[in-house]
């Protein structure tokens, strides 16, 4: 499985993942703003949705996925969500992963739209700092039980392994390996009271080194 890899280009850094002629980014703290203005993705309002957005034919910009064919700049904002890059060699993707929209299956909603695709995986809160209470275990159906841990009496859920799941490990790959509460020198994360958000891009190599 190849590599997600740190790049640092003047104030901007982040980790980059080169697929074709697409690249998924996902920022760090160092130069967020930067990073905008030099990609110029389109974002959506997202509102833990299953809703994915084809910004080709749809001038809507609410919902929690972009898919596109064009070769536009897409975006999300996570806090301690999951994001995943979806690729063909026709259209790009971008899908943001929490409890409720694998609950409400936009990843199979993606693989459905895309049909054939390969996918990576940002970072997102591990395992390790996500607990969950009963009210969200229970509405886990037995397809993603393996996404759910039980240590000391308490719940944890794996986004990633939810989504895995859903997608197949055959079309995986890579994965950005860290926890976001768990490595405040890189990310802002929700759960560690940060105010701020990471970007999650897919961007084109018209505009990446």
């Amino acid at each position: 499985m190849n590599a997600w890899r740190q790049v640092t280009r003047g104030k901007v850094s982040y980790f980059q993942y080169s697929w074709g002629n697409s690249s998924a980014i996902y920022s760090l703290k160092n130069g967020q703003d930067d990073l905008i203005r030099q990609f110029e993705p389109v974002f959506l309002k997202q509102i833990h949705s299953n809703i994915i957005v084809d910004i080709d034919v749809q001038e809507e910009r609410t919902g929690d996925g972009l898919i596109s064919t064009e070769k536009r700049n897409i975006g999300l904002k996570i806090a301690d969500c999951l994001p995943v890059y979806l690729f063909t060699p026709q259209r790009t993707c971008i899908i943001h992963c929490g409890w409720r929209g694998i609950i409400g299956g936009i990843a199979k909603g993606a693989s459905n739209l895309l049909k054939e695709f390969h996918y990576v995986l940002g970072a997102s809160i591990g395992p390790c700092c996500y607990e969950v209470k009963h009210d969200v275990v229970n509405q886990f159906t037995p397809d993603h039980q393996n996404a759910l841990q039980q240590r000391q009496g308490r719940h944890y859920l794996d986004l990633k392994a939810a989504v895995v799941n859903d997608l197949g490990k055959e079309n995986l790959l890579a994965s950005l390996d860290f926890c976001t509460k768990c490595h405040p020198e890189y990310f802002y994360s929700h759960r560690r009271g940060d105010s701020e958000r990471n970007y999650a891009l897919i961007a084109h190599n018209q505009t990446v080194d």
